[in-house]
């Protein structure tokens, strides 16, 4: 299998396109997963793309890697240095397009994996996910994404607390999460607000988890001015990478972007009284204490 990967992941982009084709999709899926050392998991809308960008670049800058899309985005096609693990980004399960019920209850196929799993405080990422379904999901294309845009009522409200895609389907998940952790060979929990607050020592810790334990402090705060809210912004403005995940909707609306505002506590500025405090009694509640929101 090594071997096969090693001269497959070599064939021109094209070739291994129509090579691909070849082989039905469970055994494509299974091929990625065979080559997958570390997952980096989240529930959509909890700035995902905001920490690829930042270990992605902290590892070029290590070990001088050139700056491509592909590797700054953690899209790899192969182990970009022989001394970092192959890194597979996903949003297993896509369960925002799913109600509590049909989430899968367990992560046993994640036993031998790492697993990085990035959270955001839900009531921040009900809001996020509202906008994203609404204003984005025509970049996709026919895709799940597409396809599913018709799960956002007009009324934000409405979809918060909907049964599919909603704030009960976050903490259904999470909750999942917080009951598996320990089936994958190692597991390490990353919030937002923490890596806000202090992404310094956040990418530190995930260096250490990557196994990678000499990483110069200046490249990591190279890698976060390079991922700063501003000038990610800029990168998806003049749309510099080829990918639709940093690519505004509509360059008038900046609730279009996927750099959108990134504020913590930002969902305070959208509902009212009643429906936060609706949110905050669902947390306390039903979330488990393990991800530190109550």
């Amino acid at each position: 299998m090594r071997i096969f990967r090693h001269w497959y992941d070599r064939f021109p982009a094209k070739l291994r396109t129509s090579f691909r084709r070849l082989f039905p999709d469970h055994f494509l899926r299974w091929y990625a997963h065979q080559k997958t050392d570390v997952y980096l998991i989240s529930y959509p809308k909890c700035g995902r793309t905001w920490l690829r960008l930042m270990i992605g670049k902290t590892i070029a800058n290590h070990y001088q890697l050139p700056e491509e899309e592909d590797i700054l985005l953690l899209r790899w096609k192969e182990r970009v240095h022989p001394q970092v693990e192959h890194i597979t980004v996903v949003h297993e399960d896509k369960p925002m397009f799913k109600t509590p019920q049909e989430l899968e209850t367990t992560k046993t196929r994640y036993a031998g994996k790492k697993v990085i799993f990035l959270v955001r405080d839900p009531r921040d990422v009900i809001v996020s996910s509202y906008f994203e379904l609404k204003h984005r999901s025509k970049l996709f294309g026919e895709t799940s994404y597409q396809r599913q845009k018709d799960i956002v009522n007009d009324d934000m409200q409405t979809f918060i607390f909907q049964e599919r895609s909603g704030i009960d389907t976050i903490i259904h998940y999470y909750n999942i999460w917080a009951n598996n952790r320990h089936i994958p060979k190692a597991f390490l929990l990353v919030r937002y607000e923490d890596l806000r607050s202090d992404p310094g020592k956040e990418i530190g810790r995930i260096m250490d988890f990557l196994g990678l334990k000499m990483v110069d402090a200046r490249a990591i705060q190279d890698a976060i001015e390079f991922a700063s809210f501003d000038n990610m912004r800029k990168m998806e403005m003049n749309e510099i990478y080829k990918s639709e995940m940093l690519k505004p909707a509509d360059r008038q609306d900046e609730n279009t972007f996927k750099v959108r505002k990134g504020k913590i506590k930002g969902y305070l500025d959208y509902l009212s009284t009643q429906d936060i405090a609706r949110l905050d009694q669902k947390i306390q509640t039903e979330l488990s204490d393990f991800f530190g929101y109550h």
